[in-house]
């Protein structure tokens, strides 16, 4: 055998095992993000701006995907309020039990399965503040990165 019939045969065995040794794309998260003002039912102009912000921001991650609210097994909630020099935000995490992790839990009668399915579950709470809403956004991502989302991260990809 010559030097080049020998690469390809080493090149034929050797590239399946590579491929498969190769990290498998994870699944992105989608997530949908809504922003409120205190005591308001539509967000104000900081609101509106932190709302930006953190899309913005979340969009950059690249594992991440923003998605409408009704296509979503996650939201985040921004409630947010300025006073002059500072900014602050409450968010909240909640996420929609699916029919398989329902299946998991026990619950296999279908009414009971459909109105859990209808609710929405808290999953993480935070509270930040900072001079602008570009710092308090920075810090939400940087929270969600570290926390909601490292943890999903680590959880086997679904079929």
């Amino acid at each position: 055998m010559t030097a080049h019939s020998i690469a390809a045969v080493v090149m034929i065995v050797v590239s399946p095992a590579i491929a498969a040794a190769q990290p498998q794309p994870r699944t992105r998260i989608s997530v949908s993000v809504e922003a409120r003002t205190e005591g308001r039912a539509e967000p104000d102009a900081t609101a509106a701006q932190l709302l930006a912000d953190v899309r913005r921001s979340l969009a950059a991650l690249d594992d991440v995907e923003i998605v409408g609210r009704d296509g979503s097994r996650r939201t985040i909630w921004i409630i947010a309020g300025a006073t002059p020099g500072a900014t602050a935000a409450s968010m909240i995490v909640t996420e929609r039990y699916d029919r398989e992790t329902l299946m998991v839990l026990g619950i296999e009668d279908d009414d009971m399965a459909f109105r859990m399915m209808a609710l929405q579950i808290v999953t993480d709470h935070q509270i930040f503040t900072g001079r602008d809403t570009s710092d308090v956004a920075r810090r939400i991502v940087t929270a969600l990165n570290e926390g909601v989302f490292a943890k999903l991260r680590k959880l086997p990809p679904r079929p």
